[in-house]
């Protein structure tokens, strides 16, 4: 019944969309906007560019997603001023406070108005919309903005939620510093705990490759603080859900992967998978189970000194809403420890969107300007021109360890797609452990709802990310 209302409703925005294009039809891409000398002249023309803003930012005075008069701040002013000089156009940002700046979207384009050319705003609202019809594909912009150039607009795994049948739909400005990387799994380590306890940080046995499944459950056993009956602090602070999938991907399974047919399946079916379960619910029921805690706010457990360790989002450590990075006086990053079918030192993430994903409107009346305009925007910013630069900025700015730097973006570019979070199919990664069945138990009562979850979710950004690179890419 669900899907038959949600087909539904998608036909019918589907048909008021086409009904009001047949009076805005977008301009063809056949603008030729080269100059004598090499350069580009825009002539004038005014790109609208629609930036949803977080919260935490909505007192401040900004520029481009960052405060302004500091130095970030004050390099955006500038690159808005050289863009406007050199192409020869207006740029007019438009900021969409709360992050999502979709419904506006939505129902100016559903009726024929046309809001913006470009928008950046979370994924997964762009996914929605793409698969209506009113965003345009990245390969028609290729001339003018070089997606495939992932290290500057995002590589294939992180870009799954935007994929859908036959292209890609939006792109990440992975090289400007703190707006770029989101994700839901990295550890902090509270390191004035550690050194108080006298304990060897765990940073060192991810450096050793010795971060394993056994070294975790002996941490565990050593970090936390008991006096009588009450526990002083704890090892782990972990949402139960997130330990359960985290647990899965650091053995190496996906959410969804292809079996030895090249069929898609779920990822809990493998082999890793099973193997992962088991060991979890080992330490969560086990002899160690009364040193993590599953039902305190990890932010504040860390930040108030009560756990060792805590595994939350990476916007709580890091950007307008990083409380660890604002009020940790010394804290440290690793990744989960890997299990026994995996190559010593393997890491995995996980993220269900992009927070700022840039998408390219339908209704835009020169989509090829706006592109060439958003492709000079995100250039480099500020002289971080590659990975390196980025890691030594963020070790100044929000790390004490440059290895933590290297940690957490590491856990993003190998950070897995959970597609359309627990709707899709993070639920079935989290659920099995309060299930109450066994694991066996579990599968075979999720098989079929699974099953149609990979077709529902999984196998269109499957087929849109062969379609631009290739079967065998």
């Amino acid at each position: 019944m669900r899907k038959t209302a949600k087909l539904i409703s998608v036909i019918i925005v589907i048909s008021v969309f086409l009904s009001a294009c047949q009076g805005a039809q977008p301009e063809v891409f056949d603008v030729d906007f080269a100059m004598p000398d090499g350069g580009t002249d825009l002539e004038g023309v005014t790109v609208i560019y629609q930036m949803g803003i977080v919260d935490a930012l909505s007192d401040k005075p900004i520029c481009l997603g960052y405060i302004m008069d500091t130095p970030l701040g004050d390099a955006a002013v500038q690159r808005i001023k050289d863009i406007q000089t050199n192409l020869n156009c207006v740029l007019d940002i438009r900021y969409a406070y709360g992050g999502n700046n979709s419904s506006s979207f939505i129902s100016s384009s559903a009726s024929g108005l046309y809001l913006c050319d470009a928008a950046m705003g979370i994924s997964d609202m762009w996914a929605e919309i793409a698969r209506i019809g009113m965003l345009i594909g990245m390969t028609e912009l290729e001339e003018y903005l070089d997606f495939r150039n992932e290290a500057k607009w995002g590589y294939r795994n992180m870009l799954e939620v935007i994929y859908y049948e036959d292209d890609l739909y939006g792109v990440a400005p992975m090289l400007w510093p703190e707006i770029a990387v989101t994700y839901d799994s990295p550890i902090v380590v509270n390191e004035t705990m550690i050194s108080s306890l006298g304990e060897t940080d765990p940073r060192d046995y991810l450096e050793n490759l010795q971060w394993n499944w056994d070294t975790f459950e002996e941490c565990l056993d050593r970090y936390y603080v008991q006096e009588g009956a009450e526990i002083k602090n704890y090892s782990l602070t972990v949402g139960l859900g997130n330990f359960a999938a985290m647990f899965v991907l650091s053995n190496g399974s996906k959410f969804a992967e292809k079996d030895a047919s090249g069929k898609y399946i779920p990822g809990f079916f493998t082999p890793n998978a099973i193997t992962a379960m088991e060991r979890a619910l080992n330490i969560i029921n086990g002899p160690v189970s009364h040193t993590i805690d599953t039902v305190t706010n990890v932010a504040d457990a860390l930040v108030g000194g009560t756990t060792v360790l805590g595994s939350l989002s990476s916007e709580s450590i890091v950007g307008s809403n990083g409380r660890i990075s604002k009020e940790m006086d010394n804290f440290g990053i690793v990744s989960w420890p890997y299990g026994p079918d995996v190559d010593p030192g393997y890491v995995a993430g996980r993220h269900h969107n992009i927070e700022r994903c840039i998408s390219f409107s339908r209704m835009s009346p020169h989509p090829d300007a706006a592109a060439t305009v958003v492709d000079a925007l995100y250039e480099p910013l500020g002289g971080y021109n590659d990975l390196d630069s980025l890691l030594d900025y963020m070790s100044k700015n929000y790390f004490y360890d440059r290895r933590d730097a290297e940690v957490y973006y590491n856990m993003y570019f190998n950070s897995c797609y959970s597609y359309f979070h627990y709707s899709g199919m993070l639920g079935y990664m989290q659920d099995w452990i309060t299930s109450n069945k066994s694991i066996t138990e579990y599968i075979e009562s999720t098989t079929d709802m699974i099953t149609s979850r990979i077709d529902e979710y999984v196998l269109p950004s499957m087929r849109g990310i062969d379609a631009v690179w290739g079967e065998n890419n």
